[in-house]
């Protein structure tokens, strides 16, 4: 004797994925571009909030694949194949905006259908150290020769950082100070 019907595999997988969403939106991303971009040369791999979205909209478009296959159960393969599509295909457009700082420079994609951004330590004209008097958390904002400004507020990186910038900032000649 049975208690379950087929279809139930269907709940149980959107309650699998709403259980497993902040492993999903928040750490996979993050392991992606590592794996992809990380290596001796790079300091720095920073995912943005963009991507992070992308994943979220995927997993959403998941779980409602998941539910429609449930209540659909005729059309349960055509609903699981569609949404799977679109759910991969929002993933891998999401996963292309990434901020890679290491030896040779700044590499940027802000957004999944712009080119990436190549700057070499030559190209920075100045590099500001910001401190917060209230709060003390400090960032650090590149500013380039072309007027694009980047900036990296996480107090890890930013501690990392600004021994390596004081020999950059000699070695290249932009200058790095603080911003009042």
């Amino acid at each position: 004797m049975k208690n379950y019907e087929k279809r139930h595999y269907f709940i149980v997988t959107a309650l699998a994925l709403v259980i497993f969403s902040p492993l999903i939106v928040w750490l996979l991303p993050y392991i992606i571009h590592k794996v992809l971009h990380d290596d001796s040369t790079v300091w720095i791999v920073e995912t943005p909030a963009m991507t992070y979205t992308y994943f979220a909209v995927a997993l959403v478009v998941l779980i409602i694949g998941a539910i429609l296959s449930y209540f659909f159960y005729r059309f349960k393969i055509a609903l699981s194949l569609v949404c799977l599509f679109v759910a991969f295909s929002l993933m891998f457009v999401g996963i292309k905006p990434v901020t890679v700082l290491g030896f040779s420079g700044m590499a940027t994609v802000t957004s999944p259908f712009n080119e990436q951004q190549q700057y070499g330590w030559e190209d920075i004209e100045i590099v500001y150290l910001i401190i917060d008097d209230d709060s003390k958390q400090q960032s650090l904002e590149f500013h380039f020769k072309d007027k694009e400004i980047k900036t990296f507020d996480r107090r890890d990186e930013v501690q990392s950082l600004r021994t390596l910038l004081l020999d950059l900032s000699k070695t290249y000649g932009f200058e790095f100070t603080r911003k009042e």
